[in-house]
């Protein structure tokens, strides 16, 4: 149980919004604010569940981002200084 907030903020910080999370494991995002601040804690009939759904989301492989749409237009108005 001690662990499951830093899992959290782990994934909040992976996927880069609390709401992402709390979309992940299908509940409010309210209650995924208490858990991270250890305000509440969520019942242990589910606690696995999440856990894992969480460790194998941070385990997968993420794909590289893709380049900016207009990344070549910006790099022609680049000037080199000698």
């Amino acid at each position: 149980m001690r662990d499951f907030p830093r899992l959290l903020l782990s994934a909040s910080m992976t996927m880069g919004t609390p709401l992402a999370v709390a979309k992940l494991l299908d509940v409010q995002p309210k209650l995924l604010y208490a858990w991270m601040a250890g305000l509440e804690c969520p019942s242990s009939a589910r606690l696995d569940a999440w856990k894992s759904r969480l460790e194998v989301f941070l385990r997968a492989p993420k794909p590289a981002p893709e380049p900016h749409p207009r990344r070549r237009a910006f790099d022609a108005r680049l000037q080199l200084v000698s």
